[in-house]
């Protein structure tokens, strides 16, 4: 398997996190943790991430896992200028280096407003809101139980009246699937400030693997739900985000593979493409979600209670990491996970992946292949978005004649 180069450095500047959402993946002890990365963590990251033969021309820095907002914009300011001055006085002066918040956009103030300004075109951002009300305050409160919605509108509204464009991540909760028009139509007049919207279901459904009518009901709820999307985004008239689920499946069929963006199961998993570093110093790479606390469940998979952990950068180099037997028994299982959907699943070219730990929990092992999730994250989408493409040529075919 190829390794690298790396394109994205997710750092947990701090685990911690104001808001209470009921399904997120981080333990509640992590999210009560208030303790961050220190900048000397950061300088001895950077140098080891700088002398690596992974590194490539860009890279995306990424303050992710936790509420990163709730340290104060001269934090970052500090560690940028540290890991600018790192690469500036390195071998690699070439290094393009651009950096990525993801929020849940509560904070959002006057200070945060001339970071973004300050940084234009190397900050960006994205934020996490669920739609309406209605929907996000369902399951997106603080620790006290306070909604928190408002002060999340109030936080886009801020940078939007600043000319700051932003992404949005919204989670479709099984109540959401019922209700896409006001979910869409939420975003709508934020659209000249998104720059791209994504959706996701919840990561693992709370189905049981051999539930076949519960899995087939979500699939068609989903599909019904999409379904009422794409009539909605191809209405005439109609402003609305880019919405990034349905761009990155019509490159996987319409763009040559030359040009392609590698979305597929095999190269979003790839060794040192994405590297994650905790307050610690721990790494895991594969991709981003494989922290000691997010798969905590399988933290003695590898007999070293420590999960997917596959070194330490403030006392390991990267090509130390890259040698170590644990990563490669990590990168055996993973292939061996996409060898088994590939010979068994005709939709695997158009699956992103990520379904390698969900397999392992459900059914104990990595060649098991279809998941509830695989069913509804990737099939009912793909038959549902394959449906709409056919309908809408016979459509231009019948005019046309």
């Amino acid at each position: 398997m190829t390794y690298g180069p790396i394109e994205m450095v997710v750092l947990q500047g701090t685990s911690y996190c104001n808001l209470n959402c009921n399904y997120c993946y981080l333990s509640e002890a992590s999210r009560r943790d208030a303790r961050s990365m220190s900048i000397d963590t950061i300088e001895a990251a950077f140098r080891a991430i700088l002398k690596s033969q992974f590194l490539g021309h860009k890279l995306r820095v990424s303050w992710h896992s936790g509420e990163p907002f709730v340290m104060k914009s001269a934090y970052y300011r500090q560690a940028i200028t540290a890991i600018d001055a790192l690469v500036r006085n390195s071998s690699r002066e070439d290094l393009q280096v651009d950096f990525d918040f993801q929020t849940n956009g509560t904070l959002v103030n006057d200070a945060w407003v001339s970071f973004f300004k300050e940084y234009e075109g190397r900050a960006t951002l994205g934020i996490s809101c669920d739609g309406p009300a209605a929907l996000h305050d369902r399951h997106r409160k603080n620790w006290s139980g306070k909604t928190s919605h408002a002060a999340t509108e109030n936080g886009m509204r801020m940078l939007g009246d600043a000319g700051i464009d932003f992404d949005i991540t919204a989670v479709v909760s099984p109540d959401g699937l019922d209700r896409p028009d006001e979910f869409i139509a939420y975003f709508e007049p934020f659209s000249d400030s998104i720059r791209e919207f994504h959706f996701n279901l919840h990561d693992e459904f709370f189905i049981s693997s051999g539930d076949t009518d519960l899995i087939e009901s979500y699939a068609a709820r989903y599909q019904q739900f999409l379904t009422r999307l794409i009539e909605t985004l191809s209405a005439p008239g109609r402003r609305h985000p880019k919405i990034r689920n349905f761009s990155s499946f019509y490159n996987r069929l319409f763009v040559p593979e030359s040009d392609r963006p590698r979305y597929d199961a095999r190269s979003m998993c790839e060794p040192f493409k994405t590297v994650s570093i905790e307050l610690n110093g721990d790494v895991t790479t594969f991709y981003a979600g494989l922290t000691l606390d997010e798969c905590r469940d399988l933290k003695n998979l590898y007999g070293d209670n420590l999960g997917f952990v596959v070194g330490n950068i403030l006392n390991q180099s990267l090509d130390e990491i890259a040698a170590s037997s644990k990563l490669k028994k990590i990168e055996h299982d993973f292939e061996t996970s996409h060898s088994a959907c590939e010979r068994s699943c005709e939709y695997f070219d158009v699956c992103s992946g990520g379904y390698n730990l969900i397999k392992y929990r459900r059914f104990g092992s990595f060649d098991s292949t279809e998941t509830p999730e695989c069913r509804v994250h990737v099939k009912a989408f793909a038959d549902t978005v394959l449906a709409h493409l056919e309908d809408d040529l016979n459509v231009r075919n019948s005019a046309a004649e």
